[in-house]
């Protein structure tokens, strides 16, 4: 059997992606670490300059070849099915392209599109199409991946399905952060400070990592930063980095404040290694990969209650009302001006990060699809 990936959720301007990309791409190489009973074929768009990178430590147990899609379009994916076929399609950007003929799995992250159109940077028209290719998708698929139980009471709710046709996954994280303890991670927070100071970043800091886009409230976190400065008892910037998304010119000036847009693996690690706490104001997370990587990273998080987010963050962080203003200023100055409790959630969330790793997700991933393969049989 050959199952394949598509992967036209990979930026196609080379760079490592944010999101469900960035996602996407630590679940495919932990998929090609274990050994599957079967061989994968990866539909990888040109221009996304995907490599293969096998987690640390662990050898490719799985025969995979990768095809070259001339774009990311539908047409482009079903040309290439074709001509170098496979008998299950595992879609991690959770859209299934229509026309094709074969069983496909996607692996959803969220479908907030569907009751917050005002989120997504898209015409009446463009969202009507994506929605309805989407909602087919889902209800066609013989077996469908979440990323968290919220996702997955979304997708019941919304499409009234089969909650047994619906498997949970959550998500991995940072492997390379999350295999950072004790003495180690004290000492690579000590050089990413040390980075990041050679590049300006000389103040304590508060980070928001993300595609810059409005449901990730960013505007409210900045009010209420700005309502918070006189209450430091220290010179403390705050610093948000990630891609531009839409409606940025609400974020683009203020006191104290960052905005770095192009970032790799590496800058978001020592970003997160190295920030004094990390805030996620979102409106609604699928998951929350970013809590998640702070948590690994051992920085304190402050989040928003909402969507995924309690899942992932336990009791090991605080969570607030993305639309309360107030309690995020009064939370911020609290933490800032509190290292003690700073450094007990640091030190929670780094132990409940231990949960989540891409190891578990893949094996989900690989033993629903074996159990379909057997089914099909």
């Amino acid at each position: 059997m050959i199952v394949g990936i598509d992967l036209r959720c990979l930026p196609a301007d080379g760079s490592a992606g944010a999101g469900v990309a960035h996602a996407a791409r630590f679940l495919t190489y932990e998929l090609l670490a274990l050994k599957a009973p079967w061989s994968w074929r990866l539909y990888v768009p040109k221009g996304s300059n995907f490599e293969i990178r096998l987690p640390a430590g662990k050898a490719g147990n799985s025969k995979f070849e990768i095809i070259c899609l001339q774009t990311a379009s539908g047409s482009a994916l079903r040309a290439a099915i074709q001509s170098h076929p496979c008998d299950i399609l595992f879609v991690p950007g959770g859209s299934i392209a229509p026309g094709l003929k074969i069983p496909c799995i996607p692996w959803v992250h969220d479908v907030a599109i569907f009751d917050h159109a005002e989120w997504f940077a898209q015409s009446f028209l463009r969202r009507r199409v994506t929605t309805a290719l989407f909602e087919r998708g889902v209800k066609s698929a013989p077996l469908i991946f979440a990323v968290s139980e919220d996702t997955k009471r979304a997708l019941i709710n919304k499409f009234d399905l089969d909650p047994a046709r619906i498997r949970v996954t959550y998500e991995g994280g940072d492997p390379i952060l999350a295999t950072l303890q004790d003495e180690e991670l004290v000492e690579k927070k000590r050089v990413a400070k040390k980075t990041l100071a050679a590049l300006g970043l000389t103040n304590a800091f508060v980070l928001i990592l993300g595609t810059v886009e409005p449901r990730k409230n960013i505007a409210m976190l900045i009010q209420a930063w700005h309502d918070a400065i006189p209450s430091f008892n220290r010179a403390v910037d705050l610093v948000v980095a990630g891609k531009g998304g839409w409606k940025m010119k609400e974020i683009m000036a203020g006191q104290h404040l960052h905005r770095l847009a192009v970032l790799d693996d590496e800058a978001r690690r020592n970003l997160l290694l190295a920030a004094d706490m990390v805030a996620l104001p979102s409106l609604h997370e699928g998951f929350g990969l970013v809590a998640l990587e702070a948590m690994q990273a051992g920085t304190a998080l402050l989040a928003s209650r909402a969507g995924a987010l309690p899942e992932v963050v336990g009791e090991d962080g605080v969570l607030l009302d993305p639309k309360d203003h107030a309690a995020w200023s009064k939370a911020l100055t609290g933490l800032i001006n509190d290292e003690t409790t700073r450094v007990r959630l640091a030190r929670g969330g780094k132990k409940y990060s231990k949960k989540f790793s891409w190891q578990k997700s893949a094996e989900i991933i690989v033993g629903g699809i074996e159990n379909l393969g057997r089914i099909k049989k």
